[in-house]
């Protein structure tokens, strides 16, 4: 049975399996586990500054201080906003001291909660099947029947991809712009092992609009374009369907404020404190 399980034929159950259990676990947390207020009302904050006309990015501002995400962040969490009460004629007068059009109640939230646990499935389907993209690689390098250790080694490391407490808290629980930008960049890193590599680079552009951090991934992203292309002018087209996407989603502050923009939505002098990283707290701060 152990052998016979590990056959390519049960692969894709195995992961649908996974994200069935995903969709109990992330239904049972929302219901379960208390939202945590820590940006969305500086979010809304933000988002609602935009849409009453301000265009200057200095000036946008929350609870947590000035915007330091690209336009694409606005636009999104926009959306949200609208969506978290639609259909509520009450949602404008019912806990909504900051004027925000009742997108930060109780009942804003939950509804926003649901989006998010959309998305979290969707990116963990995204990031499942790129594991069975390095599984089949996996089985094709094989000369002969791939061992099954291996196949429930790697199988047993897809499941605890779906046990992080934090990727659920960041996403179902927290509701951060981390959640549609990594999902974004997990969809082009598809993309690109189909060979998409311009829908790719759509993909990975508007990921890199939601939140700068993405750029971390840029020199990888460059090399890869280098290595698909074989020379520059190949490279050039593909990151100008980055930058395009920048561009255009970034015109109405880059038409009227350009270095107010440019430098709070790509913020590349930011300082980052040890005392706010979660993934580094295991080096001492002197070395971070």
């Amino acid at each position: 049975m152990y052998t016979r399980l590990a056959h390519r034929a049960y692969d894709v159950p195995f992961a649908a399996l996974l994200l069935v259990g995903e969709a109990l676990l992330t239904t049972a947390i929302v219901t379960k586990v208390a939202y945590t207020e820590i940006d969305w009302t500086a979010y809304m904050q933000e988002v609602t500054a935009y849409q009453n006309g301000e265009r200057d990015y200095v000036a946008i501002r929350g609870d947590t201080g000035p915007l330091v995400y690209p336009a694409g962040f606005l636009y999104l969490y926009g959306w949200l906003k609208s969506f978290s009460t639609l259909g509520d004629n009450g949602g404008a007068t019912r806990s909504d001291e900051l004027g925000l059009g009742g997108s930060t109640s109780v009942e804003a939230i939950r509804r926003i909660q649901w989006v998010f646990v959309t998305l979290y499935l969707f990116n963990s389907m995204i990031v499942l099947a790129l594991y069975q993209k390095v599984l089949g690689r996996i089985r094709q390098a094989s000369s002969s029947q791939i061992d099954p250790i291996l196949v429930w080694t790697w199988r047993i490391l897809m499941g605890i991809t779906c046990l992080s407490r934090r990727v659920h808290s960041i996403f179902v629980l927290r509701l951060f712009n981390d959640a549609p930008a990594m999902t974004l960049l997990h969809t082009s890193m598809l993309l690109f092992t189909e060979d998409y590599w311009g829908l790719g680079c759509v993909a990975f552009s508007l990921a890199v609009s939601i939140k700068m951090n993405i750029l971390l991934f840029a020199p990888g992203l460059l090399l890869l374009l280098l290595q698909k292309n074989q020379c520059i002018a190949g490279t050039i087209k593909h990151l100008s369907i980055c930058a395009s996407i920048q561009l255009l989603l970034g015109w109405p502050f880059l038409s009227t404020h350009p270095i107010s923009y440019l430098r709070k939505a790509f913020e590349l002098d930011r300082v980052f404190f040890f005392k706010w990283t979660v993934n580094w707290k295991f080096l001492p701060e002197y070395v971070f």
